[in-house]
């Protein structure tokens, strides 16, 4: 699946990142969180912490 940057870089050490696919789809990369009070994760399901001015920057690179 090839990933296409919209904020944040996490291999130049600038994480969390966003990225879009090609499938319309959002990925977050970034830190795991590991004490999430009020989540019930299913399998196979994480949580990661994102700014919110990284979601600015998402939102304004899709044009939204």
């Amino acid at each position: 699946m090839a990933l296409q940057k919209l904020s944040g870089d996490c291999n130049r050490n600038d994480c969390p990142g966003v990225y879009t696919s090609g499938d319309g789809s959002v990925i977050v990369q970034g830190p795991l969180l590991t004490a999430t009070e009020g989540l019930t994760f299913s399998e196979g399901e994480v949580a990661v912490r994102i700014p919110a001015h990284l979601i600015e920057e998402a939102a304004r690179a899709l044009g939204r």
